[in-house]
């Protein structure tokens, strides 16, 4: 029977599907088409993704001639023993993004509702300063456990369970005056009207009238900015980044992160992540050159060295404007100082809230909680997903300390060396980009690698000046996010002159590189490495 037929694949998130084909009647580029519009279906879902970027597969074992895929599956695989009756392994790989005309430029919204003033909790916690931890292993299995807990349906319900049980029904409901005992009993008296049961999320009845939370939510769910997205975010993300941004939970929530009590807050925790991490698909994160700040009161770190790869513990909420984190580092602390690279980082997850904040004249951009690759080892995570910090300047009162994405500073003394031979007069990101290129190029060669960069920026700058032709295409790339001029032009000279990456088309690699890779530099890091070197 044709149904006993069966390929495995497994996705980015190390699930393992079994799709039934007909090798019969499916030809090879029906099986693979199948597979891409089902990995677009996922990618969607998750992160609000759907445009392809590039897709590759591999057959199991399998050498085709001729590169035929109108190739019968019966007649690849008929001579597998005990067909038709097999289970085979396919490789899929897709990346994919939010399309141009679904991205967005954040301007400040509307006020969405009062400001509210958060008061630290009494109890002086002891917590990591930075809000950070180095153990890889440690965020893998925090993230295993978390996500095991977390059912699959009636999210708003679990939500809203979870800050009640968290003692925080006062998010959800009209803000209230009194004393603390009319509070309790009106609390008491809600809790029978929504059917509040400890032990069952699900007998939770969202009454829009008592819970009035849920008809903020609705408000933003049709914002315009929203809309212009395609409306992504479910309820349940919208609630998480109301309770974030502008509710008295978010300072127990932080505090109870920091001291590694993810498991108090699995839901509130997931779905804002899960939000960041749409929001941030769907910004043109790759433009970003702002610079951020965070202010943490009375934080000093001592030994600047115990940091060298990063990772968030929990949310971090930072402001474009220096002195909006110095108020929240009040007298004495330190200021975190976010490098543009932190933004532009595909793994270091971010996203401008400003149109959901209630707070008028700040604009809030969360960075989330670090989440881990499973396909990633322990050295892929510290080079591609972590941070790095060191301490810009320093009086008795106040520390600035810089976060920057690992690979930033990774290359950065070695790019510079390379700029500096010409003049400063190269984009950073197009030498970034050929020297990882020529590293991959030559991995076993005992060659110097930043002579065979200089060679291929000579040999690129002849051609580019001699080019007439990408005039004609710029806008078919600008229409899939390529915005930098550079690497689309190298992107054809790769291809078409050096026969490099041919298994991508121009558009494809620019993209990779620019949206799917990331590009961590920026024009002031030239200003500020010139007046370094002056010092």
């Amino acid at each position: 029977e044709f149904n006993s037929f069966n390929i495995l694949w497994k996705d980015d998130y190390t699930r393992t599907h079994k799709e039934p084909l007909n090798p019969y009647l499916t030809t090879l580029k029906q099986g693979v088409q199948h597979f891409k519009e089902k990995l677009k279906q996922i990618e969607h879902f998750i992160k609000g993704t759907d445009e392809l970027i590039h897709f590759k597969y591999e057959l199991d074992n399998i050498r085709l001639y001729n590169d035929n895929e109108d190739i019968l599956l019966h007649d690849i695989y008929k001579y597998v023993p005990n067909y038709p009756n097999i289970q085979i392994f396919w490789k899929i790989k897709g990346h994919f993004m939010v399309p141009y005309k679904r991205l967005i430029n954040i301007e400040k919204g509307l006020l969405k509702g009062p400001d509210i003033e958060f008061e630290q909790p009494n109890e002086k916690s002891k917590f990591n300063p930075l809000l950070y931890e180095c153990d890889v292993q440690k965020l893998k299995i925090m993230q295993s456990i978390l996500r095991f807990k977390l059912p699959q349906n009636d999210q708003l319900h679990n939500l809203l369970h979870e800050i009640i049980m968290n003692g925080y029904l006062c998010d959800l409901i009209t803000p209230q005056t009194g004393n603390k005992k009319d509070e309790q009993r009106l609390h008491k008296y809600i809790k029978k009207q929504i059917h509040f049961n400890k032990k069952n999320p699900n007998e939770l009845i969202l009454n829009d009238k008592i819970l009035t939370i849920l008809n903020e939510l609705k408000i933003i769910y049709h914002d315009d900015i929203h809309k212009q997205m395609g409306y992504p975010l479910q309820p349940w993300n919208i609630c998480a980044i109301l309770l974030y941004c502008g509710k008295s939970c978010n300072v127990q929530f932080s505090y109870d992160q920091i001291k590694y009590k993810h498991d108090r807050w699995c839901y509130l925790d997931y779905y804002l992540q899960e939000a960041i991490m749409v929001l941030h698909n769907h910004e043109k994160f790759e433009e970003h050159e702002t610079e951020l700040y965070c202010g943490l009161k009375s934080v000093r770190l001592e030994n600047i060295e115990e940091i060298k790869s990063g990772f968030f513990i929990s949310h971090v909420s930072t402001s474009d404007d220096i002195e909006v984190a110095k108020m929240y580092r009040s007298g004495q602390g330190c200021i975190l100082h976010f490098h543009p690279s932190m933004r532009r980082s595909p793994y270091i997850i971010s996203c401008d809230v400003s149109w959901i904040s209630p707070f008028e004249h700040e604009r809030e951009i969360l960075f989330s909680r670090s989440f881990t690759c499973f396909f990633f080892d322990e050295k892929m995570h510290k080079e591609e997903c972590g941070w790095n910090a060191k301490i810009e300047e320093q009086d008795e009162y106040t520390q600035m300390i810089l976060l920057t994405w690992a690979p930033h500073d990774q290359y950065f003394q070695q790019i510079m060396q390379i700029s500096e031979k010409w003049n400063h007069s190269v984009d950073l990101n197009l030498i970034y980009v050929i020297l990882l290129s020529a590293q991959e190029i030559m991995t076993f060669a005992n060659v110097n690698i930043n002579e065979i960069v200089h060679l291929g920026l000579k040999n690129f700058q002849t051609w580019k000046n001699r080019n007439t032709e990408y005039e004609t295409k710029i806008n078919e790339f600008m229409e899939h996010r390529c915005c930098n001029h550079d690497i689309n032009l190298l992107s054809i000279w790769f291809r078409d002159c050096i026969n490099y990456k041919k298994e991508f088309t121009a558009i494809e690699f620019a993209t990779l590189n620019i949206i799917h890779n990331g590009l961590p530099f920026i024009e002031k890091d030239k200003i500020k490495w010139l007046e370094n070197k002056k010092k």
